[in-house]
């Protein structure tokens, strides 16, 4: 047994991961409590606290399941340790580092037509049996493997165990019928998705190539771009190509968020305009950016904050910064000029600037 773990031990560390023995090692390695582990990893405890995100007309958008201190702690251990040193596909582009939403959106710079599809509930439907497996093709033993999984998971509504499959389960206490899914919301469910779908992002991007397309994918955004003589009927094909093999993987196209732009058309990747030779900020962004900064001089920090639905000032002034900060990455000029204009608004009013 104990030949068998430092084996493992040495076979991860050779790839660059960190060796977790046991419960026990990781929790001493991320100084969780053990006893606390065990019952994340029993399903006795669910330390999340769910977010319900709106859509700017009041409609509810998403679930975010935000782990609780300790256990986003151990989270971002195992990320930090391991998760960050696998291997995704090179068409992946979210959670990585390095990567962003300018490198994506850059892929199909001049493109004439693009086809953008979307995931329905991307990260509940990859499961605990995935993740396990994950864990096990780098060299973990099954056990901590089966821990690894059930720390990164969060046991789902509607997800369940056959009888056959729980039996693998060979500690009596981790037996459960309910199985676990990636929250979102958690630090390494991003990471592990991106794993989990290398293999589809395989074969999308070789249905790419085979019809001469560019391919990326960020999270669950899917988009595919043509730049010479296309069709709508070749792009209805791609879509139930693509949908096809999702759906082998596992996956549910969202078909409401099905696009296809033709020439002609916007063509906007990841909320960027990729139809000239640079990478673009859509007007719409950069007339919010201004608009907030005109009203906020003209009618105050408050009322204005008020007006478009924040809860407090500070949230807003976050917003605020964000769009800037999201500008700076694709038009630094704009975004540098905005950013001083927006600095001289706060502290006109009496509030502390954000830093650039």
């Amino acid at each position: 047994m104990l030949e068998r773990a430092l084996a493992n031990a040495s076979l991860v560390e050779a790839q660059g991961f960190a060796s977790v023995l046991t419960l026990k090692h990781l929790a001493w390695q991320s100084g969780a409590s053990y006893v606390y582990l065990r019952k994340i990893i029993e399903r006795r405890q669910d330390p999340y606290t769910e977010i319900l995100r709106y859509r700017r007309n009041g409609a509810p958008m998403r679930i975010i399941s935000a782990p609780n201190p300790p256990l986003m702690a151990v989270q971002r251990w195992i990320l930090r340790n391991i998760v960050q040193h696998m291997h995704v596909h090179s068409s992946s582009y979210a959670y990585m580092r390095g990567d962003s939403i300018v490198r994506c959106a850059t892929v199909h710079l001049g493109a004439t037509w693009l086809i953008k599809m979307d995931v329905h509930d991307f990260f509940h439907s990859i499961n605990e049996r995935q993740v396990y497996s994950i864990f096990r093709e780098v060299g973990y033993g099954a056990l901590i493997s089966l821990e690894l999984a059930r720390l990164c998971t969060r046991s789902a509504l509607g997800l369940r165990l056959t009888s056959s499959q729980m039996r693998d389960y060979k500690v009596s206490s981790y037996q459960t019928l309910r199985l676990g899914a990636l929250p979102q919301g958690a630090p390494t469910s991003g990471p592990l998705a991106n794993v989990a779908m290398k293999d589809c992002d395989q074969n999308l991007r070789g249905l790419a190539m085979e019809h001469g397309l560019a391919y990326t994918r960020y999270a669950d955004d899917i988009v595919f771009s043509a730049s010479d003589e296309f069709s709508h009927l070749r792009a209805s094909e791609i879509v139930n190509r693509a949908g096809s093999i999702l759906r082998d993987h596992g996956l549910t196209p969202h078909d409401g968020k099905t696009r296809v732009a033709p020439p002609g058309s916007r063509r906007v990747v990841l909320g960027l305009l990729v139809d000239g030779d640079s990478v673009r900020l859509p007007q719409a962004t950069r007339r919010r950016i201004h608009d907030h900064i005109r009203a906020v001089r003209k009618f105050g920090l408050a009322d204005h904050s008020r007006s478009r639905g924040f809860a407090s000032a500070f949230g807003f002034i976050h917003h605020v910064d964000g769009l800037i900060a999201f500008a700076k990455d694709v038009e630094p000029g704009f975004a540098t000029k905005s950013r001083e204009e927006w600095n001289e608004v706060l502290s006109h009013q009496g509030w502390r600037a954000p830093s650039s």
